[in-house]
């Protein structure tokens, strides 16, 4: 029976074992949910210390946008989960992978956990760099130079924090490539390539779309 810890410490020893047991979407299907409650939290937060300061008429109108983006964030996880297993599984039918979508599915599942960790260092983050006193909103002059003197206190914070959710970013991909490598049963590189290919499309689209705007500017 594989170890739950090994996907933090030996993610391809996890999924090698993992795949010779039946299909659970249980315990993915937790994480998923955990990630996407976790980032409902952030932006709750984020929100309430945004407009903490802020005239009640703003304050009420950002409330708003914040009750849609908690909507959003609660349900984007379980819409990427889909996506980028029905991505995987496609992409890999080019190197003749052999496997079912539902153990493509389970695995990517797993990817999430860095997301809960990515959460979790956010609220930290935001708890540090949010100033006790808030910003004095009625003085613009007052306001530049505490939000200077803020900045200049809490930029190593703020750099740990996205060198960490960069690490976390590939954690990410590592875990999904060695999914799909064992759910569809791959090389190493055909399932890098796999992984890969999806975020390389995503860019190749943008640009796309970014050249035909300015070219209709």
């Amino acid at each position: 029976m594989s170890n739950m810890t090994d996907i933090l410490t030996n993610p391809d020893r996890f999924f090698a074992e993992l795949s010779q047991r039946d299909v659970n979407l249980r315990t993915p299907f937790v994480i998923v949910l955990v990630s996407a409650i976790l980032g409902v939290i952030y932006v709750m937060v984020a929100f309430r210390v945004m407009t903490s300061s802020l005239p009640e008429e703003i304050a009420v109108i950002s409330s708003a946008i914040a009750t849609i983006s908690a909507i959003s964030n609660l349900i984007t996880p379980f819409i990427s989960w889909v996506l980028c297993a029905a991505a995987f599984y496609a992409v890999s039918m080019l190197f003749k992978g052999e496997g079912s979508f539902s153990r493509v599915f389970e695995f990517v599942g797993y990817g999430f956990i860095p997301s809960i960790i990515a959460s979790v260092v956010g609220l930290a983050t935001i708890t540090i760099m949010t100033p006790a006193a808030g910003f004095p909103l009625d003085n613009p002059e007052l306001l530049q130079q505490t939000m200077m003197q803020h900045l200049s206190s809490s930029g190593p914070a703020m750099v740990v924090s996205t060198i960490i959710q960069i690490l976390l970013v590939l954690w990410i991909v590592v875990i999904w490539v060695l999914g799909v490598k064992h759910a569809r049963n791959l090389g190493t590189g055909h399932a890098i390539i796999t992984v890969l290919a999806v975020p390389a499309a995503f860019f190749l689209l943008w640009c796309i779309l970014l050249i035909c705007i300015i070219a209709a500017a």
